[in-house]
């Protein structure tokens, strides 16, 4: 397959950006005139079935394909150009340091390191690179010594795994624009939020089974992990005994939804401090947490991560997004991925 990660195939004026994780299918249509004439045209999301689709790979071709056609059937989508989020269970993301050259022979060292250097859990991996922009220094600042390199962020996953997604597109008739990685399309959404993103922030994007944690420095993409923290509610198929009453109360919907909400908390701590003294030494502290995610209580979540975080945490809006489909129902954060795709537009 010859598609590449990071960058866009095909073109279209009215884009599609689907999200598929285990448990939904979410597909956001977005209409772009510029920046200042944005709008929602249609957007529609179901569960997915448990089985159709498992740790990001597809079990169920079939079912899955009925799924994603009974979602665009919902709603009148007027294009067929979609832009898809790799599942970021898949995905491989790394950092390099190289000799800071034109992209042509870039491409040649990064072709290197890929098949002698990074270890991957996948031997069929289709791969993509770009070049970070690099931190601006005072002009009173001495040229660094590695002022000579660059850093270059390389994403892979494996190829059977994209062309099993790239088949259903297509026999829906879609037409796959660009497969990239959840936190690109949701720094997207914050650069045309046009939100202020000095200093260090953090973006997360929650779902029911896990959760998506990018560090951001100065509106430039720095990491990202994927961690399994579970918002998924625990029945029970059978009363539990009087003598086991205090494993009742552990395993009710407030308390594991409580558990999941400590279990995010001390990764994202974990995360924000090796960032902080290992890679950014101490230098700067992190400004705001943005939060988006399909979880139910995303309000709820984002007060608790406010109380036990140190930055202050707020979900990711946009209030003035025009929106032509039911307004009740729309939901930025619920829809961030998606919409962050969508916004890709006519980029080359």
């Amino acid at each position: 397959m010859n598609q590449s990660i990071l960058r866009k195939l095909t073109n279209g004026h009215q884009t599609l950006g689907i999200e598929i994780t285990d448990t939904q299918i979410k597909v956001c249509e977005v209409q772009q005139k510029g920046k200042t004439d944005t709008r929602i045209l249609n957007y529609a999301s179901a569960p997915l079935e448990e089985g159709i689709v498992d740790d990001g790979k597809i079990v169920d071709k079939e079912k899955l394909q009925a799924a994603l056609k009974s979602v665009l059937d919902s709603k009148r989508f007027n294009t067929k150009y979609a832009h898809f989020a790799i599942p970021s269970q898949i995905v491989m993301v790394r950092s390099l340091k190289l000799p800071d050259i034109v992209n042509t022979e870039l491409k040649k060292l990064v072709q290197f390191e890929m098949k002698n250097n990074l270890s991957m859990a996948f031997d069929d991996p289709s791969y993509d690179f770009i070049k970070l922009p690099k931190p601006l220094a005072e002009p009173s600042t001495p040229a660094p010594e590695n002022a000579n390199l660059c850093e270059v962020l390389v994403v892979a996953a494996p190829t059977s795994i994209l062309q099993d997604y790239v088949d259903i597109f297509e026999h829906l008739k879609l037409k796959p624009c660009s497969i990239e990685i959840k936190p690109f399309s949701l720094l997207r959404l914050v650069e045309w939020r046009e939100i202020r993103a000095d200093g260090m922030h953090v973006l997360v994007n929650v779902n029911e089974l896990s959760a998506d944690i990018t560090i951001i420095e100065d509106g430039s993409f720095k990491l990202t992990r994927n961690v399994e923290v579970s918002f998924k509610t625990v029945t029970n198929a059978s009363p539990v005994e009087e003598n086991n009453t205090w494993l009742s109360s552990y395993s009710t919907p407030e308390q594991s939804f409580m558990n999941a909400a400590q279990d995010l908390i001390a990764e994202l701590e974990r995360l924000m401090n090796f960032y902080y003294y290992n890679l950014n030494k101490g230098e700067r502290t992190f400004s705001q947490i943005w939060l988006t995610g399909d979880v139910p209580q995303l309000e709820k979540l984002t007060a608790l991560l406010d109380e036990g975080l140190t930055p202050p945490v707020s979900r990711l809006e946009w209030d003035s997004l025009a929106v032509s489909d039911d307004k009740a129902a729309w939901s930025v954060p619920a829809y961030a991925v998606p919409l962050g795709l969508a916004l890709r537009g006519k980029e080359a």
